[in-house]
């Protein structure tokens, strides 16, 4: 069982916690009793409410095992080629000049090789980091135009819970972890109760009038049990549907095949992170980007990812 995911292991006291105590209150709280008000079939829900649900929703999306695997493991995929671009620059500026592009593609791949494991280098609060981040991008997201909040109930119980919460369907009906991890077209399944559904998509052939239809259950069981970190749940006078299995691995990230050639112009500039709004989630970024201030020189990890 993971534990402490949003605690920051280089703090101390309150400050070690403020993520969570954060979620709590901002998050956690505010939201019970929009879902529990979902659950009861109130719908559709005012602007207020439909905020909530939104932040609720992203929020759940960003804190689920598979979501957090995924930067790691595109981290860990794209290590190497990192490192080795980083040795063509320290050679040249050991050298003193240019390598041709024979000597840079020669140091590339020597230095792609002989990589050291990207966990040397790690950062433990990089995840937390990457969290808040994309909590921003994938609420934009969940909130653009063109893409609504849908409320599927049935009348028996026809859904399986997982312990992640949500899931994410891509446009083939897959929930791969192939990036890009957050499409346009991505639809989230959040199953708030084996009766009752609610979906985030851009699509619009979902409707309220015709209830959780089977099929459409059948699809976010699939979810469930792609997405689930280590547990389904079921109700005891339910079924397990047929033609339903869990997933024997975690969901990965295909490795990518690497090619290289010699860069023969600038390289565009790095893309930027979207804004953070709130003003206590900027805070936070800032306590997770730096080493706290009664930390001795030399303890802890000083890289920021």
């Amino acid at each position: 069982m993971v534990r402490h995911f949003n605690t920051d292991p280089l703090a101390e006291g309150e400050r070690r916690v403020a993520l969570e105590t954060y979620l709590d209150r901002h998050v956690d709280g505010p939201c019970a009793p929009v879902l529990r008000a979902l659950r009861e079939g109130q719908w559709p829900l005012d602007e207020a409410r439909d905020a909530v649900a939104l932040d609720a929703l992203a929020w759940q999306v960003v804190r689920t095992q598979a979501f957090r695997s995924f930067d790691e493991q595109v981290g860990r995929h794209l290590f190497p080629a990192l490192w080795a671009q980083e040795a063509v620059g320290y050679c040249e500026e050991r050298l003193g000049r240019p390598l041709s592009q024979a000597e840079r593609l020669e140091v590339f791949w020597t230095a792609v090789r002989t990589a050291p494991d990207p966990s040397l280098i790690a950062d433990p609060r990089s995840v937390l980091r990457a969290t808040i981040r994309a909590f921003e991008r994938t609420r934009g997201l969940l909130a653009a135009p063109g893409r609504r909040l849908v409320l599927l109930r049935s009348a028996e119980p026809r859904l399986v819970l997982a312990d992640s919460g949500v899931a994410l369907r891509r446009k083939d009906g897959t929930f791969s972890l192939t990036p890009p991890l957050l499409p346009e077209t991505i639809e989230v399944f959040a199953p708030l109760s084996p009766t009752c559904l609610l979906i985030s998509t851009p699509r619009a052939h979902y409707r309220p009038d015709q209830g959780l239809t089977r099929k459409i259950a059948a699809k976010a069981n699939a979810g469930a049990t792609a997405w689930c970190q280590e547990a389904v749940y079921r109700l005891p006078s339910m079924p397990w549907p047929a033609h339903l299995s869990l997933a024997a691995t975690a969901l990965e990230v295909r490795p990518p095949r690497l090619s290289a050639v010699p860069a023969q112009q600038p390289l565009d500039p790095a893309p930027t992170h979207p804004d953070i709004r709130r003003g206590e989630l900027r805070a936070l970024l800032e306590q997770l980007s730096h080493p706290p201030t009664d930390q001795l020189p030399g303890s802890g990890t000083d890289g920021v990812r």
